[in-house]
């Protein structure tokens, strides 16, 4: 049975979204990672932390899945992951971390099994004092590569869970009448790419866009389907930027392990969500650093060019 979250007192939800932990030696850049994670749970005090994706990497990750969920399992906050494309690249299956994943503490990840494709794909909804459903967390498997050769790149949302999305949606349209959605996954949608390219954006971009080379119409569905106001992604470590393409933010959760690549000027962190039950339309976002610091409003960069000039 999926779980659900309820709404604070005065009405809001804070959600902290943790990306790209790598935890891969249990070495001293690990154990970093893991204090910068009790830290931030500790100076944001969120209502829940979804991990999007690559927390473990190498032939030892099913070992040490426990140890960088450990500030998770610690507290009381309830808690969910997606995979990456690195967390069962060696080692154990991602369904082998799912069912270990489901058994900590605090975890509330599932699998829906009409998704049919990925391992993990599961929807929370947060409800307010009268039992409605105003905002859903979609978690999303991603995927890892993309399984022809002559195509190659990372893998993309199939066509069966974007099916599972719509379904979903239909779902909570039958018994809610005003509610929106917040989508988790790993790796960016080739509109990632889009937005920055022709809309203004807020944050910061040191590096590329790991989008799959094909686009699957994921983000299209989203707009078509309604209710999604906003999709956020791991995997490019150097990014934390967002901007709003056609009525839907497209962003980057900030990179929070130091074991893996990033950018000299680029801090590790995590990225905040204040959802409102009364407020359906839109939702805050900030960044946490790893030195205390809270932006909240981050650099702005103008579009490269306008639509209508491309």
């Amino acid at each position: 049975m999926a779980h659900e979250l309820r709404f604070n007192e005065d009405g809001n939800i804070k959600i902290m979204q943790l990306t790209d932990l790598h935890f891969t030696n249990d070495d001293e850049a690990d154990h970093k990672t893991v204090e910068l994670v009790r830290q931030a749970l500790r100076d944001e005090k969120p209502d829940f932390v979804i991990v999007t994706g690559d927390m473990v990497y190498g032939e030892h990750n099913l070992e040490f899945l426990p140890k960088v969920f450990a500030p998770l399992t610690e507290g009381d906050c309830p808690w969910t992951f997606v995979f990456g494309n690195h967390d069962s690249e060696w080692g154990h299956s991602r369904k082998e971390l799912l069912e270990a994943g489901m058994k900590l503490k605090g975890c509330v990840a599932c699998h829906d099994e009409a998704s049919v494709d990925g391992v993990g794909n599961h929807v929370i909804e947060i409800k307010n004092k009268n039992n409605e459903t105003k905002w859903a967390i979609f978690a999303i498997d991603s995927g890892d590569y993309f399984p022809c050769e002559k195509i190659g790149g990372y893998a993309c949302i199939t066509r069966n869970q974007i099916d599972w999305y719509q379904a979903k949606i239909r779902e909570l349209e039958s018994s809610h009448n005003d509610f929106s959605a917040l989508a988790f996954q790993h790796i960016a949608v080739p509109e990632h790419q889009e937005v920055f390219k022709y809309e203004k954006c807020y944050g910061v971009k040191r590096e590329g866009s790991g989008a799959p080379r094909l686009n699957s119409g994921f983000f299209y569905a989203l707009v078509e389907a309604g209710h999604t106001k906003g999709l956020f992604v791991g995997h490019d470590h150097a990014n934390d930027y967002y901007g709003n393409l056609y009525g839907i933010t497209l962003g980057y959760g900030r990179a929070g392990g130091y074991g893996t690549y990033g950018a000299p000027d680029h801090m590790k962190g995590a990225r905040l969500f204040v959802l409102n039950e009364n407020n359906t339309e839109s939702f805050e976002t900030y960044v946490y650093l790893e030195n205390g610091t809270v932006i909240k409003e981050p650099w702005c960069y103008e579009p490269l060019c306008r639509r209508d000039e491309a």
